[in-house]
């Protein structure tokens, strides 16, 4: 084999090799960000078993307050209930799928934020058994 005909087949398999190793984190972000961390669903067949939340919100302790109904933080509602990780101090509010598909959310603050959030993850495939699941817990 000639040199020149190795060289593009070792592109072609590195090219091969990037393409079928799946993103681990679908965005970049900001330096100076904040990360509250999600418990991962590690039972279904998905690339990653996070979603990720992605706000402009700049301090975590606006996620402490209760969720509607429950006496769970919202923090606690996203992070273990709805498997998201939630990105503070971003340039935009953004909720973005086990894989990878993104979807504009939507409040002016963490409450209105997370109720936002939870509706769109219920439409989900996977959201939808999270969301049954969380209403058997809270009663």
């Amino acid at each position: 084999m000639s040199g020149s005909a190795l060289s593009v087949l070792i592109f072609l398999i590195s090219l091969l090799i990037g393409l079928s190793v799946p993103s681990q984190q679908p965005w970049i972000p900001s330096e100076d960000g904040v990360t509250l961390i999600a418990e991962e669903r590690t039972e279904i067949p998905m690339p990653r078993g996070v979603r990720d939340l992605v706000t402009t919100i700049e301090d975590p302790s606006s996620f402490d307050v209760l969720y509607p109904g429950t006496n769970l933080s919202c923090k606690e509602v996203l992070t273990v209930h709805f498997h998201t990780n939630i990105h503070l101090n971003q340039d935009r509010n953004q909720l973005i799928a086990m894989d990878g598909s993104k979807w504009k959310v939507s409040g002016e603050n963490a409450l209105e934020l997370t109720m936002s959030t939870v509706e769109e993850i219920a439409a989900m495939r996977y959201g939808s058994e999270e969301k049954t699941q969380f209403i058997e817990i809270i009663g």
